[in-house]
């Protein structure tokens, strides 16, 4: 495939996650926005993290909408390591919708103003995955 036609996917990709992502406006089942304020306590790989909220209770979140190379695959450990330093000991605010079926938050993690998701995609170290496009919120 030409890189030409490589880079305009990446390109359309890109500013879908844009559209989508970057106003967070997450609704929960019953139709109401749902939020998650806490500090990050580990990063499981470039797209999972587990977040401490003040009730010290503990939340497995998976980053809405995007994938990232696992641990064990190429670039898993550079997509964690960059999740890491974008969160890890940091308070963070999760816009979310839903689980997932293993329980998982499935949300749009935000550092001060920072789209985390929209970061990992932007460095390169994760991607839009259409698989996951009905994770996101519709509004």
């Amino acid at each position: 495939m030409p890189i030409n036609h490589l880079m305009r996917t990446a390109r359309r990709e890109y500013l879908f996650l844009l559209l989508v992502l970057l106003p967070a406006a997450a609704t929960t089942a019953s139709g109401q926005q749902s939020s998650l304020t806490g500090r990050v306590v580990g990063v499981s790989d470039g797209d999972t993290i587990t977040v401490l909220d003040r009730q010290y209770r503990q939340y497995k979140v998976r980053l809405a909408g995007i994938d990232a190379p696992e641990s064990g695959q190429d670039f898993g450990n550079t997509a964690k390591s960059s999740l890491a330093r974008l969160v890890f000991g940091r308070e963070v605010t999760i816009q979310w919708q839903k689980t997932d079926r293993y329980d998982r938050i499935l949300g749009t993690v935000f550092v001060d103003r920072t789209n985390v998701n929209l970061e990992q995609v932007r460095t390169g170290l994760a991607w839009f995955y259409r698989h996951y496009e009905s994770d996101l919120s519709s509004s």
